[in-house]
C-alpha cells in the first residue's frame, strides 16, 4: 500500500513544504508574556537577485516560495513584531533563502532591531541555513556561486540570538538550552543534516544519538528543578496528517516515532517545528503523558501566517494566527498581497506537479497532468492555511478526475491533506499541566 502514495521527489523540493474538553478558563495577568514564533523565513538579500530571467525562474519552478518579495515580507514582520512587543521571539530554522552569508547577516541585521527594542530572539537552524550548495546569486541566464555559512558562523552571527546566554550547549550539535524567561527553559535542538564536504542539501532531519541523550538529561534536571520546558526544533516530530511520512519523505524526522516517545515521556509537552511551510498542530498521548507538536507555516508560503501566543508561567498557553497582509511589494495586477501569495504559491504549486507528471511524457500528456496537478495543489493549499474545513475541490470532483485520468491514488493524498487531527490548528488553548486543550 505504500507505494501507492510516494510521491516523485521533486516534491520535496517545494518546500525546503476536535479538542479535549475543559470549562477552566485562564486570563492573562501579571505572570503572563507573550511569544511570538516566525518560521521558515526564508530571507533572499535583494543583492541575489541583479536582473531576474531564466536563472532564477528555474529555480522558482521547484521553489514555491515568494522569495523576490521576502525582504518586503520580512520589514511587515519585523514592524509588526515592534508594534506588538512579544516578550520572545522564536524562529524554528530556515531563516535564508539557501545559507548564503549575506543573508544570514541580513537576517541578523533585522532580529538586532527587535533585540534593541528589548525583546528576546532565540533560533535553531533549518536544513536551508548551513552549508547550502544552492547559494547563489542571479543575474539574467547566469548563477554564481555565493559565500554560505558553516556551524560556527551561524553560531558567532546569532551569538546573541540564544547562545550568549545559554546555560547549556550541546557538544554534538547547535542545540542549546536557555532561560528566556522566569521558570522556562527553552530546548533548541539541531536537528538538521549538514556536510561541508558533500555537495547536497538535506531535506530530512533526525537528532544525533549524543544529542538526543543531551536533550533527555535536559529534560530530568528540568524536572527536578520545576521548571517549565518548550522544545523548538526544525523538522516535524508528530505526524500532522495520515502518510505524511511516505507521501512527504524528508518533512518529519527520520526517527520521528521514537523520538517523540521518548520526548514525551521524558516530559516535553510542547514542540514548536517549522520545515512543511503549514499551520498545523498535533497531539500524540500514551498513558498520563501529551505532546503538543505546534507547527508554523513561513511567511513567505502563502498565507503567510506567524503566531502569537499568551504563555500564562507554567499554566497554560493560548495561541493565535497572523498573517502577513500589507507587505510593501509591487503585486500588479493583483488587488490585495494576500491575493498575490495566493495566487503565486498555487501556480508554483500546479507547475511543479505537472512538470513532475509531465516529464518524459508525450505532449498528450499535459492535460492529464494539469487537471491531477491541480487538484494536489488545491489540497496542499487547504493545508498550508490549517482547519482544513475550507475544502477548494469537493470529494466528488477528486474522484472524477482519479477516475478520467487514471490516478486511483488521487483521492487518498487529497484526503490526507483535508483530514485535520485534532486539535485545531489556528486558535487554540493548551493547559501545561494537564495537557488539556480547547478551543
Amino acid at each position: 500500500m505504500k507505494n501507492l502514495f510516494v510521491l516523485p521527489a521533486i516534491l520535496i523540493l517545494f518546500f525546503s513544504a476536535g479538542c479535549k474538553k475543559s470549562n477552566t478558563v485562564y486570563s492573562p495577568g501579571a505572570d503572563s508574556y507573550t511569544i511570538a514564533v516566525l518560521a521558515d523565513d526564508h530571507y533572499m538579500d535583494p543583492s541575489l537577485l541583479i536582473k531576474d530571467g531564466p536563472a532564477f525562474q528555474d529555480y522558482l519552478v521547484t521553489d514555491g516560495k515568494l522569495l523576490a518579495a521576502s525582504d518586503a515580507i520580512m520589514q511587515e514582520a519585523i514592524q509588526e513584531l515592534l508594534q506588538a512587543k512579544p516578550d520572545l521571539v522564536l524562529i524554528p530554522g530556515d531563516l535564508t533563502k539557501d545559507g548564503e552569508l549575506v543573508c544570514h547577516n541580513s537576517v541578523h541585521s533585522y532580529l538586532e532591531q527587535l533585540i534593541q527594542a528589548g525583546i528576546k530572539v532565540r533560533v535553531i537552524t533549518g536544513n536551508h541555513d548551513i552549508f547550502n550548495p544552492h547559494s547563489y546569486q542571479y543575474n539574467g541566464a547566469t548563477q554564481t556561486r555565493v559565500a554560505n555559512i558553516g556551524p560556527s558562523q551561524f553560531r558567532s552571527i546569532y551569538y546573541d540570538c540564544g547562545y550568549s546566554d545559554a546555560l547549556y550547549t550541546d557538544p554534538n550539535s547547535l542545540s542549546y538550552v536557555s532561560e528566556p524567561l522566569p521558570n522556562l527553559w527553552l530546548i533548541a535542538i539541531d536537528c538538521c543534516k549538514y556536510d561541508s564536504v558533500i555537495d547536497t542539501i538535506y531535506t530530512a532531519g533526525a537528532i544525533r544519538p549524543g544529542t538526543m541523550k543531551w536533550v533527555l538529561d535536559r529534560l530530568a534536571e528540568a524536572a527536578l528543578k520545576g521548571k517549565t520546558v518548550f522544545g523548538m526544533m526544525h523538522h516535524g516530530l508528530v505526524e500532522q496528517f495520515s502518510e505524511k511520512h511516505v507521501t512527504f519523505p524528508g518533512f518529519m524526522l527520520d526517527d520521528y516515532q521514537d523520538a517523540s516517545n521518548q520526548l514525551m515521556n521524558a516530559g516535553l509537552k510542547i514542540m514548536f517545528t517549522g520545515h512543511f511551510h503549514a499551520t498545523d498542530i498535533t497531539e500524540q498521548q500514551s498513558g498520563n503523558h501529551t505532546l503538543y507538536d505546534i507547527e508554523t507555516g513561513s511567511i513567505i508560503v502563502y498565507p503567510c501566517a506567524y503566531r502569537m501566543i499568551t504563555y500564562i508561567k507554567d499554566s497554560s498557553l493560548i495561541l493565535t494566527t497572523k498573517h502577513i497582509k500589507n507587505a510593501n511589494y509591487s503585486i500588479a495586477p493583483y488587488q490585495t498581497f494576500t491575493q498575490y501569495a495566493e495566487s503565486l504559491t498555487l501556480i508554483a504549486a500546479d507547475t511543479m506537479f505537472t512538470t513532475t507528471f509531465n516529464k518524459g511524457k508525450q505532449p498528450s500528456y499535459n492535460d492529464t497532468a494539469w487537471h491531477i496537478s491541480h487538484c494536489m495543489g488545491s489540497s496542499l493549499m487547504v493545508h498550508l492555511y490549517g482547519d482544513e474545513d475550507r475544502a477548494l475541490e469537493d470529494t466528488a470532483s477528486i474522484g472524477q478526475t482519479a477516475r478520467h485520468y487514471g490516478a486511483p491514488w488521487l483521492p487518498y493524498y487529497c484526503e490526507f491533506l483535508w483530514t485535520d487531527k485534532i486539535p485545531r490548528d489556528n486558535s487554540l488553548t493548551i493547559l501545561l499541566k494537564s495537557g488539556a486543550s480547547f478551543k
